[in-house]
């Protein structure tokens, strides 16, 4: 996460929800999480007098999994956060990408973040993989440019407000813990999992409530918030961490959806052409098979002599199976049949000198 707090952006009076023993809840508007994605299991460290670091392995993807800290304020580092990171998380790409300006104006921004789960103001760690996700720097810091310390979509709030927390409770201890979420193999996560919670001296859980609708009550007396991983001028590709740069995310979707909505009425449009000819080209083949049939039937019978008895057809000389059924010439059977058979059509006639014969 992003972790270079300007204290240009000022913090309003602000206060943390606290009641020991039965503890408030928070009540969140609704529930953000996406129950489609999967992370590493949200708990609190059990209580203890020294700091705490937990940075989980990263999987097999090469993906940074969970990262969870438990501390004071006084553990917070205090050396100065170098600049540069120099580590690339699995997924890592970067694009300049256009967005408009509240004045109108079109520029352009960096689209990603190397983010840190646990921010470097509680951690310490800066180029450490196991805690280093790509994060759009509106997730992170709040805004396309710049910050925007506001903005509780992002990061940047929860973290700016723990290190309140921290800072106006110097005997507590902050137990808190990021988590990526992400789909299947996805390289990127689709969401931020944050779950905080605070321990006084004596080990008693202590509610902390940032005042965020997007607040939800976690395991153990945990507060939770789920954040996208996300940007209003770009549609990522999740998998590999491409993206493509918009200006109106909704509307290159509504194209991407009346695209692919064409493409699919296009395809049963051709498929329902292709079976009303392949209908048409089976019914003309019967229609041919049996006037054939006809017809060879009736020079049949005039070259019957006159003093020949023609028996009279009878049902079993005409093809009531509903499908293409074999004759062959009398004489020959299945597996000389060649040159002596013919398929009479479903009504059609038995020939004269031919017999029924099933393959």
């Amino acid at each position: 996460m992003f972790n270079g707090i300007k204290r240009a952006v000022l913090l309003t009076a602000f206060s943390s929800s606290l009641v020991f023993g039965g503890m408030t809840q928070v009540s969140a508007d609704q529930t953000y999480r996406d129950p489609s994605l999967t992370g590493a299991t949200q708990q609190p460290l059990g209580f203890s007098n020294s700091e705490q670091l937990i940075l989980s392995n990263q999987d097999d993807k090469h993906r940074a999994t969970d990262a969870h800290i438990q501390l004071t304020y006084h553990d917070k580092p205090s050396a100065k956060r170098a600049k540069r990171l120099t580590y690339n998380p699995a997924g890592w790409h970067n694009y300049r990408f256009k967005y408009e300006k509240a004045n109108g104006k079109i520029s352009k921004e960096w689209l990603f973040n190397r983010g840190h789960l646990v921010g470097y103001q509680f951690s310490g760690l800066n180029d450490e993989p196991k805690n280093l996700v790509p994060e759009t720097a509106y997730l992170n810091t709040g805004a396309l440019k710049s910050m925007n310390g506001a903005n509780k979509q992002a990061m940047l709030y929860y973290e700016n407000h723990l290190a309140t927390w921290l800072k106006s409770h110097k005997s507590y201890r902050l137990d808190y813990q990021v988590t990526p979420m992400y789909l299947n193999d996805e390289l990127l996560p689709r969401q931020i999992r944050l779950a905080y919670v605070g321990y006084n001296s004596h080990g008693d859980k202590v509610k902390i409530n940032l005042h965020s609708s997007r607040e939800e009550n976690g395991i153990d007396d945990a507060t939770v918030v789920y954040l996208n991983n996300d940007s209003p001028n770009a549609i990522i590709d999740y998998t590999t961490g491409t993206a493509r740069n918009t200006l109106n995310k909704s509307e290159t979707l509504k194209q991407d959806r009346d695209i692919a909505a064409k493409a699919s009425s296009d395809a049963a449009a051709k498929a329902s052409a292709d079976a009303a000819a392949q209908a048409a080209a089976s019914e003309s083949a019967a229609r041919a098979a049996s006037e054939a049939a006809a017809q060879q039937a009736a020079q049949t019978q005039a070259a019957t002599p006159p003093s020949a008895v023609v028996p009279a057809p009878t049902t079993d000389n005409i093809n009531q199976s509903g499908a293409y059924k074999w004759a062959i010439q009398d004489g020959f059977n299945w597996q000389t049949r060649k040159g002596h058979s013919t398929r009479v059509a479903p009504g059609g006639a038995l020939p004269a000198g031919y017999h029924w014969q099933a393959p």
